[in-house]
């Protein structure tokens, strides 16, 4: 009798570079906690991320939904025994995968409240879908989470950032170096923490110098709670 790590399906391409960092960290982990060769067992859609970012942009919410749908019944056709979003503003669309898909997923959302105190200030730094989605706010309210408002520039400039240089491959430092000061601004407006929203923040915040910013990365946080649902093993001949 061996071991094995339950096999995860990623729906990933929402962008390509968080997807990497997904496969890295993931199979980092798993390497570490089972030591020798080991490595997580994964199987990655990775779809045109154009359609989903004019899904996202024009508000086709029923549109988004359909593509994480069709990626979630391939991949439990192609054997995969739960799920992940490897996107935090594609978790608008989380409760429509029952339709699909009968396989459990693992929340991005969930997993990010459950490292939050109740009465804990946020700020949430992502797309402006992801900064007003209802699931998060609903997390934080259940947890006793406020929220900071940073306002509707600061908004745009995550927006530009995001959608026109980070998805598209591009980290520029000067967009680093201004994610750490509106991550100043945020603690200067009472933040205990600013959330890394958006699965490729981490990508500047990376390239950066070290930061007094208190960050908390959904990216990394979501890793984790994969990996342990991997890790919850089963016995095969």
């Amino acid at each position: 009798m061996i071991s094995v790590t339950r096999k995860v399906g990623i729906i990933g391409g929402m962008s390509w570079p968080s997807s990497v960092t997904y496969y890295r960290e993931i199979n980092q982990r798993v390497a570490a906690r089972l030591g020798g060769s080991h490595s997580a067992d994964i199987i990655l859609w990775s779809g045109d991320y154009h359609h989903v970012e004019q899904a996202q942009l024009r508000g086709d919410w029923r549109e988004a939904s359909r593509l994480v749908g069709v990626a979630a019944a391939a991949l439990e056709a192609a054997g995969a025994e739960f799920l992940a979003i490897a996107c935090n503003t594609m978790h608008a669309v989380a409760d429509d995968i029952p339709k699909y898909s009968s396989l459990p997923l693992v929340s991005l959302i969930d997993s990010t409240v459950d490292k939050l105190t109740g009465g804990a200030r946020v700020a949430v730094l992502g797309t402006n879908a992801t900064a007003r989605m209802p699931a998060f706010f609903k997390g934080f309210a259940k947890a006793g989470v406020r929220v900071v408002d940073l306002g509707p520039e600061v908004q745009q400039e995550l927006d530009r950032i995001i959608y026109e240089e980070l998805c598209r491959g591009r980290v520029v430092p000067e967009s680093a170096a201004r994610l750490g000061e509106i991550g100043m601004l945020a603690m200067e407006r009472g933040a205990e923490k600013v959330i890394l929203a958006c699965t490729e923040l981490n990508l500047l915040v990376d390239s950066a110098p070290p930061s007094a910013v208190p960050w908390l990365d959904t990216t990394m946080v979501h890793v984790d709670a994969i990996v342990e649902a991997s890790l919850r093993f089963r016995e095969s001949v």
